[in-house]
């Protein structure tokens, strides 16, 4: 690491975790601060309730809505609370219904969790969707909304807006540093990578790089498109980061399967991470030569119809490929889809039913650098 990113990654820790009560090495590892529970206090987030060095499970419970049938939900969490001060890293898993792998990573991280080896803490929410997993929805919950789509959410809004807003509440606003897991949902075939959002504050964008070439993934989405407005952030990532608070997006898996690498791939980068904090001895999996995903577009559909995939995921394609075809129910062509720029295919619709709006493809254009000053 350069002169300049040793110095960054250390403004970053200062500047996101002010006054340390724990000294923080050069990539904002044993950081802590004063104001987050230390050796004599019990971190709490719902009903999961752990003092230094135990670990505690329970529920974040979301009460029903003013609609028929909203009876609310409860989601699961555990809390591993270290005996020393230090980061609190929050790993959200299940945030869309279809999306299994990291739910499952979670269940296999827990127990390889030691509370009396850790300085700082760890919040696990095992599902943050349940509506939408015990419904087998894809994108969207009960009440049609997409939950990363509706952050900070509402305490008064529909089932999505109160599950946004407890997550913000319990655990958002408690963590130092978050990663969001993903994979393809239900209908996406999908390759793993990460996303790195840009914000402009380079000390908190060096953060965010560093969390995401730690969880190991080896292409990087660079997103410069999220939004800005803290009240309006849409994404779990992004409030994190609006808050000030380094995060990021991960994906591995898709098409509703739990393939081993796939699962595997969630639980060996989280636990890579928690080295990468501080917060625990653990393998690392810390990628030395990424793949930088520099410019990416998301292909959405132009109609409602029936879709057939011409491509892959990790496919490279020319600006026009054709990533596929809608048509209508009697099988004649609406519309041939083409790839908007020359790059990979990071994933592809691979089911039929498509609506109009809806993502069919996303493509990105890879480099072996990020771009200058980055």
């Amino acid at each position: 690491m350069t002169k300049r990113s040793l110095s960054a990654a250390v403004l970053s820790i200062v500047s996101l975790m002010g006054v340390l009560s724990a000294p923080a090495d050069s990539h904002g590892r044993g950081a802590g601060r004063p104001d987050l529970p230390g050796a004599a206090e019990i971190l709490t987030v719902g009903t999961a309730a752990a003092p230094p060095g135990e670990v505690a499970t329970g529920w974040i419970e979301v009460g029903p809505g003013p609609d028929p049938g909203d009876a609310g939900t409860r989601i699961p969490v555990s809390v591993v609370h270290g005996i020393r001060p230090g980061p609190i890293l929050a790993l959200v898993a299940g945030t869309h219904g279809y999306e299994y792998t990291s739910i499952l990573a979670l269940q296999s991280l827990l127990p390889r969790l030691d509370a009396k080896r850790m300085s700082g803490a760890i919040i696990l929410v095992h599902m943050a969707n349940p509506p939408s997993f015990y419904g087998r929805r894809i994108y969207y919950g009960p009440d049609g909304k997409n939950l990363n789509r509706v952050y900070p959410g509402a305490p008064d809004g529909t089932l999505s807006d109160r599950i946004a807003a407890a997550l913000t509440r319990e655990v958002i606003d408690r963590a130092t540093h978050l990663v969001d897991m993903h994979c393809g949902d239900g209908n996406e075939s999908l390759r793993p990578y990460s996303y790195w959002t840009i914000t402009g504050d380079r000390t908190l964008d060096d953060a965010g790089r560093e969390m995401a070439l730690a969880y190991g993934l080896d292409h990087i989405v660079i997103d410069r498109e999220r939004p800005k407005d803290p009240a309006r952030s849409m994404y779990t990532a992004t409030t994190a980061i609006l808050r000030g608070k380094p995060a990021i997006t991960t994906e591995s898996g898709g098409v509703g399967r739990t393939d081993e690498a796939s699962v595997a791939a969630h639980e060996s980068g989280a636990l890579s991470v928690i080295r990468h904090l501080g917060i625990m001895a653990a393998p690392s999996v810390r990628v030395k030569k990424p793949t930088w995903i520099v410019r990416s577009e998301v292909v959405k559909s132009p109609a409602t119809g029936v879709w057939k995939a011409a491509v892959e995921q990790k496919q490279k394609v020319a600006v026009g490929t054709v990533l596929g075809r809608v048509t209508d129910p009697f099988g004649r062509l609406l519309q041939e889809v083409r790839a908007p720029l020359a790059g990979q295919v990071l994933y592809v619709v691979v089911t039929p039913p498509v609506s109009e709006g809806e993502p069919l493809a996303m493509v990105g254009e890879t480099s072996d650098r990020p771009p200058a000053g980055m």
